[in-house]
């Protein structure tokens, strides 16, 4: 389902600052989120490759204790929106581009 058709509308974007007070975690300048079941790293903003990929590493290291490195091959930067759905709002980057109404930019490791 695209995001025009999604029953409910995009709320306003997130901003660098939403994601900064949010993740608890920030390596090499870098804010890390993780979703909850691990299968996705993320951050605000187009961050280069091999930077996020060492930040992802580092997050790996200290809070998994995993010593498998993350690979800059597997870092893509994508266009996300908000929007509500129960019981809160959450985030989807499937097929968002740049001009998607309520787009903002992130940068994505899959697991």
């Amino acid at each position: 389902m695209s995001t025009a058709e999604h029953p409910n509308p995009p709320l306003p974007p997130l901003t660098a600052e939403d994601f900064t007070s949010g993740s608890g975690y920030t390596f090499r300048g870098v804010p890390v989120i993780e979703n909850e079941d691990g299968t996705y790293a993320y951050t605000f903003g187009h961050v280069d490759p091999e930077t996020f990929a060492a930040a992802v590493s580092d997050y790996d290291r200290e809070v998994a204790g995993e010593d498998e490195p993350t690979d800059a091959d597997s870092v893509d930067h994508r266009y996300a929106i908000t929007t509500v759905g129960p019981p809160e709002w959450w985030m989807t980057w499937k097929d968002v581009t740049a001009e998607t109404p309520g787009s903002f930019p992130i940068t994505v490791v899959s697991r």
